[in-house]
């Protein structure tokens, strides 16, 4: 009996855990189809109808894509992040072949002082991001939104790690062959690190779609908001917040995320293990 409880048990705590990080998104999304007065009567007490719309309505989707610029700032969104992805697995995989392949004197403090570049809280950067951003006369653009975020720390810690574990034997036969950095960098190093490369763009491309304190400073204009700022500022500072237009916005904005981890999971997975991270 007591070897049949343990997997019983164990399983308990895993649909307990399941059901902890399930609940707040089924709560949203439940609330995007019900009316304003019923999101109110069913948070207390919590019950069944608290997750499940005993009358479902299309009121808020219809309201939020008829009202507001929510397909623009999709759009707007989806250019920053795949941008930013882009940009940021050039860099970093260029930063992480030079410390790992190319040898100088002050390699190690160069990698160790950008990683210290990670501890620093975003909100003490945004002054002087803005300041830089500003100056370069990219405020108010989308270009100015991703351009601060290109050279991750932990994109460069995770690459030279996947980096340093390739063997050496396939760069020295290309050497012997004529080939200089460059053929060995495309030909040699991208093609065996394909997996973590797909994990970097997959960390990048969540941490560009849910910004939103640097996206509400840099970025003023109505017509390149980003997908979170767009929801946050739903409705008029002098009527009531439309709570269902509210969480069928951030239905909307959650979905491909979802889509996008259940498609590259794998790879997401195996490369935090190839890098040594425990999380």
């Amino acid at each position: 009996m007591t070897a049949l409880r343990r997997p019983l048990a164990l399983t308990l705590i895993l649909l307990l855990i399941l059901a902890c990080f399930f609940a707040p998104f089924l709560w949203i999304v439940s609330n995007s189809f019900k009316p304003q007065l019923g999101i109110f009567s069913d948070v207390t007490p919590i019950s069944w109808r608290t997750f499940l719309p005993l009358e479902p309505v299309l009121d808020n989707y219809r309201s939020l894509f008829e009202r507001t610029n929510i397909l623009r700032a999709l759009l707007n969104t989806a250019i920053v992040s795949v941008g930013q992805v882009t940009l940021t697995l050039i860099l970093c995989a260029m930063a992480a072949y030079a410390l790992t392949r190319i040898k100088f004197r002050g390699s190690q403090v160069v990698f160790v002082v950008i990683l210290l570049t990670f501890l620093l809280p975003v909100e003490a950067m945004l002054v002087p991001l803005f300041q830089v951003v500003s100056g370069l006369g990219l405020a108010n653009s989308l270009l100015g939104v991703m351009i601060p975020w290109i050279a991750s720390p932990f994109g460069l810690f995770l690459l030279k790690q996947a980096f340093e574990e390739l063997p050496r034997d396939l760069e020295d036969a290309a050497r012997i062959d004529g080939a200089g950095h460059v053929r060995t960098f495309f030909s040699i190093i991208l093609p065996n690190v394909k997996v973590p490369l797909l994990t970097l763009g997959l960390v990048t491309f969540l941490f560009s779609w849910n910004s939103f304190l640097w996206p509400l400073v840099i970025a003023q204009n109505p017509d390149i908001q980003l997908i979170q700022v767009a929801i946050a500022q739903q409705g008029s500072p002098t009527q009531l917040p439309n709570w269902g237009e509210t969480f069928a916005g951030a239905t909307v904005a959650t979905l491909p995320l979802i889509l996008l981890f259940l498609v590259l999971q794998k790879y997401f997975t195996q490369g935090m293990a190839m890098s040594g991270i425990k999380g």
